[in-house]
């Protein structure tokens, strides 16, 4: 298609050219009538394509709000290949004020003009001595922070990040291999304010927009640019988890790594099945006040028509807000999980006749859950190589850095327990290594160098561990996983529900612990684990029973006996 415009640099323009020129959004009109952004970027000069980044030449979409954002800024004009039929208004100037200005200034010059027929204007070319007025500027701001990395690896997702102040918007910045010293590498901050900053660790996330973010130190206060130090004021040592057996040590391919650091549980991993570790945003947790969790039992039957409502589709109200929808199933029944009021209404639309809405309020009653058990806190971090911990923040050695690996999310009990230092098998990550000898050797456990692994194949977890050797990346002994029993239950999703639980109890019933199916974790697509452990030293005889409801509407639980009168020893 043949384009009826063209772009020329705004120094350019002549005031002979103004009847010519477009605003930005008329140009991209005339642009939007191209095919492809291939089409745009040829009629586009050379100068100005090289200032459009090359995500946003991707799309057409993209490319022309790419362009749109160039013309305002005034470096560049679009003309038209005719005469305006009406001259630029203010109205259509005021969303770019930067090429009114240029008009207005060329339009103002051209009216002051002078012409005479006939001859020459007479010009004044007597030299003046120049006038030179000071005009003072704010200094730029020069001064930085600089975080430095144990070892020097390939760049993963997460980075660094200063939080926004009044002076100075947000910084990111990730870490670079140091040419002059291969045991570390530098991320740094640079142009910054003499204020205060607060510094994270920014991971992003698969399933949300919003990063997870880890605060490592606030009032964190910058220094010249032009400083240098053997070791920096803040570092950070890159770590990845590894239980020790009687033949070695042995990479982790599931679980919780929980980091506590100055009496909080600081952050909590998920270990994936490839040994890389996500994040949970705990933040989203922590913030939201705990409420008692509340479920409602649905059986609908309209003894008006003398119809039961199966397959209609429902919504259902709490508090007058909208808090579900979902189907009745072929017995006009369904359970909704995760309410908080005692009392819901349940809404369907069109029945019995079209127009007409049914309404019926119905009681909740208490999730059977213990106490102290857990909502699923699930992971939302892209999946890292290493855990960043705190060895030195602000100048100080952070001396009460601590690693446990649990096999099963902790509830809110235990993460109680661990962040008050109750939990005796929390292991102390001791760094100092890392200051005395720039790294770490094999024997001093807790913290090491990554170990040769005690496998015949590598699976794909201890791959994540081989691949970072020689990287300057530690290893960190975790906890054995506590001594438990260990049922693998392949689930139906067409008859599971949440609320039902396996019980392991002692014989004489003085001991007893349920795990709900919603507190069992898939280890692949169809299987979950149920994991029991903590029983009293006495137990020796047990009786292993799953329970369920028969049906939704039926608050009769069903009882099914998978071992009786067993030792206990016996599902070790």
């Amino acid at each position: 298609m043949h384009l009826v415009c063209k772009f020329i640099p705004s120094s350019k323009l002549s005031s002979s050219e103004l009847s010519y020129v477009l605003t930005p959004d008329e140009c991209i009109g005339q642009l939007s009538r191209l095919r492809n952004a291939d089409d745009i970027l040829r009629n586009l000069p050379k100068e100005f394509a090289q200032k459009i980044s090359l995500s946003s030449k991707k799309t057409t979409s993209g490319l022309l709000a790419a362009i749109r954002a160039e013309l305002g800024k005034g470096s560049w004009v679009s003309l038209s290949s005719f005469v305006r039929r009406s001259p630029l208004t203010d109205s259509q100037l005021q969303s770019f004020p930067r090429l009114k200005t240029l008009v207005d200034s060329l339009s103002a010059s051209n009216e002051s003009k002078v012409f005479k027929a006939g001859y020459k204007q007479v010009t004044n070319d007597v030299a003046l001595v120049r006038n030179y007025t000071h005009v003072p500027s704010e200094p730029s701001p020069d001064q930085k922070i600089v975080v430095e990395f144990a070892g020097q690896w390939s760049s993963n997702a997460a980075c660094l990040m200063l939080g926004k102040t009044d002076a100075q918007k947000e910084k990111v910045t990730i870490g670079k291999a140091d040419t002059e010293n291969k045991h570390r590498s530098l991320a740094t901050f640079k142009d910054l304010e003499a204020e205060g900053k607060t510094l994270y660790i920014k991971v992003p996330c698969s399933d949300q927009p919003q990063p997870i973010l880890l605060k490592l130190a606030e009032d964190l206060q910058p220094i010249d640019k032009e400083t240098q130090m053997d070791e920096w004021d803040n570092v950070l040592v890159p770590v990845v988890p590894v239980h020790k057996i009687d033949s070695g040590y042995v990479s982790i391919d599931r679980g919780y790594i929980y980091v506590v650091w100055q009496s909080e549980v600081w952050r909590e991993i998920q270990v994936q099945n490839d040994g890389r570790f996500s994040d949970v945003d705990l933040s989203l947790y922590q913030s939201t006040k705990s409420s008692p969790q509340r479920s409602v039992d649905i059986s609908l039957y309209d003894e008006d028509s003398e119809a039961f409502l199966s397959g209609e589709a429902f919504q259902l109200y709490q508090d007058g807000k909208k808090v579900y929808e979902g189907v009745l199933d072929e017995y006009a029944c369904a359970r909704v999980f995760g309410l908080t009021g005692e009392e819901v209404e349940v809404v369907v639309a069109d029945w019995p006749n079209e127009g007409e809405t049914y309404r019926e309020l119905l009681q909740t009653e208490l999730s059977p859950f213990k106490a102290g058990s857990k909502t699923k806190r699930e992971p939302l971090g892209v999946p890292l190589p290493h855990i960043w911990l705190p060895y030195k923040i602000n100048g100080s050695v952070q001396s009460d850095v601590a690693l446990y690996y649990s096999r099963a999310q902790l509830n809110t009990q235990q993460l109680n327990e661990l962040k008050s230092g109750n939990n005796e098998k929390a292991v102390k990550v001791d760094l100092s290594d890392y200051s005395s000898a720039h790294n770490f050797d094999a024997s001093s456990e807790p913290v090491i160098s990554l170990p040769n692994l005690d496998t015949q194949v590598l699976s794909k977890s201890d791959y994540n561990v081989v691949s970072q050797k020689e990287q300057g990346v530690a290893a960190a002994v975790v906890n054995s996983p506590s001594e438990g029993i260990v049922i693998t239950y392949k689930s139906n999703p067409q008859c599971d529900q949440p609320d039902d639980y396996f019980q392991l109890a002692c014989v004489d019933e003085t001991w007893s612990q349920k795990i709900f199916l919603r507190e069992a974790e898939f280890v692949n697509q169809y299987c979950k684990e149920v994991v029991f452990s903590g029983w009293l030293p006495e137990v020796k005889r047990v009786n292993l029973t799953r329970h369920c409801r028969s049906h939704n509407s039926d608050k009769t639980v069903l009882m099914s006996v998978i071992y009786q009168d067993i030792e206990l020893t016996e599902l070790l």
